[in-house]
């Protein structure tokens, strides 16, 4: 197997570390860093955009940015966390507080607090599920002093659409429930970061919907001609930065290759340059060629899934802004009306429900004496008997169920009916339940169905397609 030699290993690495500050990660640089630091009443803000745009990368900017800024030694201004992907069963909040406790564990006004939760921050994560309630509210405890303590003004989840899968038994609107009650009670404002998924947590109530953020981290669509330039002088940046030979103007006029190439995201375009790079210092040579640049581009069932997924996202992005404007307008032209508003005003006063009992008396005057009436003597139910009541039926008793037991994942998947068959697989996981369900499509569109959440945590078994950091990949076994 090819080895890379030591100095071209350090000329790899130094290019691995360069960042490009593109137009639109500035974009989120600029509004995330306000929002940390004049967050007002927010809570959590929800960063989103498809796969390889760059997400990861605009979370380390900015921390690493107002890192350096803090002149306080005693101060961590932003903790940079990622949500340990469950192993069985969805995420524990647990596994988040001894997150945040262990990356502050070595601050000087921390250390004195975990010394009371050594013994089950030492305990293996199997053990920690079982913990009882008194541990459980100490973990909590810890880690909410723990930030207090250490000034923390942020934390950046990456891949944080896996708080929101709870631990079976909470709902979407719990966990973000539980994100705004960390946040109050600590001050620390929560930064989630991760796919599309994560919009259709937003605004799922007004509290929440006052209370968060969201940011849209786009890509680029190089038909535009403001984000054609944009894109290629990111691609210029970066060519310019390659440690080989590089005919830079030559390679410039085929931005529409490099486009199509990366699905118009910088990450999949630096990690296709990364390739590039560590395959030609294998072969010894010495300039970036196109031949080499072929070879190493993503794979065309790749460069699909992405980009079915980014125009899935960005569909539902621009359908919730639209349909949320049109029904906020239709609101607008239908006030109450002044009936509804008479009623409820003489309601709430004490002298008009004296008029009203007065009123209705001497109704009852005007008319003749009314029959003595005979309530009939209830007849006595059996033990274990039901009590009546109505139950619902048809599709309203549908809809109900569903939304008290259904799975918030319905999205499209980003997988042609031919890769399926390639595959010789049929069989989906939901990256949200976990749940598995047979597809057989019978159009273009693969669409996950409803489906009631999973309330079980056991491994599934036999092969299957999985989502893994965006990307729908059969699985080994």
């Amino acid at each position: 197997m090819a080895k890379l030699e030591p100095e071209a290993r350090i000329r790899l690495d130094t290019f691995k570390a360069v960042t490009v500050k593109h137009a639109h990660l500035q974009v989120v640089d600029d509004q995330l860093s306000l929002w940390v630091e004049e967050h007002a009443e927010a809570t959590h803000v929800l960063l989103c955009g498809p796969g390889g745009v760059g997400k990861t990368t605009a979370l380390g900017v900015v921390a690493e940015r107002l890192t350096r800024e803090e002149s306080d030694r005693f101060v961590v201004p932003i903790l940079v966390l990622e949500p340990i992907p469950p192993d069985q069963g969805p995420y524990l909040r647990l596994d988040y507080y001894w997150q945040i406790i262990e990356a502050l564990k070595e601050h000087v006004l921390v250390k004195e607090l975990v010394s009371s939760v050594a013994h089950l921050m030492a305990a293996p994560r199997a053990t920690r599920v079982k913990l009882g309630a008194i541990d459980w509210l100490k973990m909590r405890h810890v880690a909410e002093q723990a930030l207090i303590r250490a000034r923390v003004r942020a934390v950046f989840a990456d891949e944080g659409h896996r708080l929101m899968q709870g631990d079976g038994s909470y709902s979407v609107d719990e966990q973000l429930e539980w994100v705004k009650s960390l946040s109050n009670r600590t001050k620390v404002l929560h930064v989630l970061a991760g796919p599309y998924a994560l919009f259709g947590f937003r605004n799922t109530s007004g509290q929440l919907a006052r209370r968060g953020r969201d940011i849209h981290f786009a890509r680029y669509h190089v038909e535009d001609k403001e984000e054609r330039t944009a894109f290629v002088a990111a691609l210029k940046y970066l060519l310019e930065r390659v440690p080989l030979e590089v005919d830079v103007p030559a390679l410039l006029s085929r931005w529409r290759w490099w486009a199509s190439g990366c699905v118009g995201c910088i990450g999949v375009l630096k990690d296709w340059l990364v390739d590039a790079v560590a395959a030609t210092f294998v072969q010894h040579g010495t300039s970036l060629t196109e031949e080499v640049l072929t070879q190493t581009m993503p794979h065309p069932a790749r460069r699909l899934s992405l980009e079915m997924e980014a125009r899935a996202g960005e569909r539902q992005v621009a359908l919730h802004n639209s349909e949320s404007a049109k029904k906020f307008q239709a609101l607008l032209k239908q006030p109450p009306k002044k009936a509804e508003q008479t009623e409820s005003a003489l309601g709430s006063s004490p002298k008009a429900g004296e008029e009203k009992e007065a009123s209705t008396i001497r109704e009852g005057a005007s008319e003749s004496f009314p029959l003595p009436q005979i309530t009939p003597k209830p007849t006595p139910r059996r033990v274990g008997s039901r009590a009546p009541e109505r139950d619902p039926v048809g599709e309203a008793g549908a809809t109900l169920e569903r939304k008290n037991t259904g799975c918030p994942f319905t999205e499209v998947i980003p997988v042609s009916l031919a890769q399926m068959e390639e595959a010789n697989l049929f069989c989906f996981e939901c990256p949200v339940c976990l749940a598995v369900r047979d597809m057989h499509p019978k159009g273009a569109i693969v669409r996950f169905r409803w489906h009631p959440r999973r309330t079980t945590s056991t491994p599934n078994r036999g092969r299957r397609w999985i989502r893994r950091e965006g990307v729908w990949t059969p699985s080994a076994s």
